[in-house]
């Protein structure tokens, strides 16, 4: 029995740790310079929960949906060289759901994680809506 609860307590630690959004700052918006092309950049982990999937799958609709050509969506890995390079150059350290054009970057991880599997079209709108305030 006490197996058991060491078991699940370690499996439940894991699961903590493997999903840790990365809040530190919360919607940070830098406002620099303006462009015409507005990416959506989704980090994440090799090892993901229901919900990390749901923030990339949803945020991929949300651009998708779009039809723009001048808004682009991209997933990365961090723990893989071509995500690592991506996560240093736009100063990301752990799991995070940015919209960036030219120089300016808003962080809506937190949002992300909050709404991608219990309200996902507020998610999607959410996207849409922060883009549209870079175009």
């Amino acid at each position: 029995m006490k197996i058991a609860k060491v078991l699940f307590l370690v499996m439940t630690a894991g699961i903590v740790f493997s999903c840790n959004a990365q809040n530190s700052k919360d919607e940070k918006q830098t406002q620099v310079k303006e462009s015409d092309q507005v990416e959506v950049y989704y980090f994440h982990m090799t090892r993901r929960c229901a919900t990390c999937q749901a923030v990339e799958d949803i945020s991929k609709q949300a651009v998708q949906a779009m039809e723009k050509d001048n808004v682009k969506f991209a997933g990365y890995n961090i723990e893989k060289p071509e995500g690592k390079k991506m996560a240093e150059k736009l100063n990301v350290h752990g799991q995070a759901l940015l919209i960036v054009s030219g120089t300016n970057q808003m962080n809506i991880t937190r949002e992300g994680f909050m709404f991608a599997r219990t309200k996902p079209e507020k998610l999607e709108e959410l996207i849409q809506q922060k883009i549209n305030s870079f175009l």
